[in-house]
C-alpha cells in the first residue's frame, strides 16, 4: 500500500475524530511521538531503560514523555486492573478463591 493512501486515511480519521477540523501540527507531533515511543518498548519488551537508549534520551525522560502523552506500562496496568478487582471483591464482602493469594499493588 502506498505510504500516501496511508497517512491520508490517518488523517482522515483524525479529522472524523476531531469533528472535522483539521489537525494542529503540536497534535501529530505528540501522535508521532508517541508511536515512537510505543515501537521502541514494544522493541525492547517493555525495558523502559533499553527504549530509552534506542531512542537517544535519557530514562527520566522517556518516563516524562510517557506521562505526558498518557502512555502506560502494561505491567503498571495489569496491576491497577487487578488492585481493583481486589478492592470491589473486598467491598462486596468476597473473599479470594481458595488457593489464590489476594492481588498486591507490585513496586518497580
Amino acid at each position: 500500500m502506498d505510504i500516501d493512501l496511508q497517512l491520508r486515511d490517518l488523517e482522515r480519521q483524525a479529522r472524523e475524530r476531531n469533528g472535522g477540523r483539521p489537525i494542529l501540527l503540536r497534535d501529530w507531533l505528540d501522535l508521532a511521538e508517541a508511536w515512537r515511543i510505543a515501537q521502541a518498548l514494544r522493541e525492547a519488551r517493555g525495558n523502559r531503560s533499553a527504549a530509552a537508549r534506542g531512542l537517544g534520551i535519557g530514562r527520566r525522560t522517556l518516563y516524562t514523555k510517557m506521562e505526558k502523552l498518557g502512555l502506560t506500562p502494561v505491567w503498571m496496568v495489569k496491576t491497577t486492573l487487578a488492585t481493583l478487582h481486589s478492592e470491589e471483591r473486598s467491598a462486596r464482602g468476597v473473599l479470594p478463591e481458595p488457593g489464590r493469594a489476594p492481588a498486591r499493588s507490585v513496586r518497580r
